[in-house]
């Protein structure tokens, strides 16, 4: 993949360079020492003029030259850390997208993911709240919302008819005690409209759409419909999170 691409690349320009410092060392050695020794050699009161100004300019030759070489090869070591530090980094970043490519599966199959919160931790991460406060029991899957509506609906729009008991005459008393309920969707701003559209965003994965359209019903259908309301809202709030993570690490 892309990562071990980088990383591959990261490595082949990693080593010409320690490659090269560890050839320029040892020379660099040998320079120093006959610098050192050419320093200590005693000049004589006999040697000339000439001779003198020529030791002098050979050792202020050497002593640059040292002094270019030592910093050439500090630019290598350099160059070589910041290339190891590089590496490091994306070899970090591959496995905590690895490490939130397993957390969205989590997501999906609604199982526990706080290991994996512990594993990107471990790597440097930083934990949304949003993703934190479900992690010990996992979120709603989109089948089990889906599931859950069906019954739970069914309590709302009996809340509802029950709350408008007495207008309607016999259709509206039927509906109150044989529970029916349209199943597919339909225009209206009565609670069963209203829910069978619900129903039908959820079937298509739309859960924001779903929501808008229970915000619409009365109090008394609301009520029924809280705690399905927060599972759905928890797994959104886990699910943007877990995408925003992933986009964060695509970016470095």
């Amino acid at each position: 993949d892309l990562a071990a691409t980088e990383l591959q690349e990261l490595s082949s320009q990693i080593r010409p360079v320690l490659e090269s410092v560890a050839l320029i060392e040892p020379q660099l050695e040998a320079f120093g020492k006959r610098l050192l020794e050419l320093e200590k050699r005693p000049i004589t009161d006999a040697a000339s003029p000439a001779a003198v100004a020529a030791y002098e300019a050979e050792l202020a030759n050497l002593q640059s030259s040292l002094v270019a070489q030592r910093e050439e090869v500090q630019k290598m070591v350099a160059e070589a850390q910041a290339l190891d530090a590089a590496s490091a980094e994306s070899m970090r970043v591959a496995s905590a997208q690895a490490m939130v490519a397993q957390l969205r599966s989590s997501l999906d199959a609604g199982t526990a993911y706080s290991s994996v919160l512990n594993d990107l931790e471990g790597v440097g991460v930083t934990i949304p709240e949003q993703l934190a406060a479900s992690a010990d029991l996992g979120v709603a899957t989109l089948t089990s919302l889906a599931s859950d509506f069906v019954s739970v609906a069914r309590v709302a729009l009996a809340a509802a008819r029950e709350d408008s008991a007495g207008n309607g005459g016999l259709l509206a008393y039927a509906q109150r005690h044989l529970g029916a309920r349209s199943v597919t969707p339909r225009e209206g701003d009565d609670p069963d409209a209203i829910l069978s559209r619900a129903e039908a965003a959820i079937s298509a994965g739309q859960l924001d759409k779903a929501l808008a359209e229970i915000q619409t019903l009365p109090d008394t259908a609301r009520t029924v419909l809280l705690d399905w309301e927060t599972a759905v809202t928890t797994r959104q709030a886990a699910v943007a999170a877990a995408d925003a993570l992933a986009q964060s690490l695509n970016a470095n």
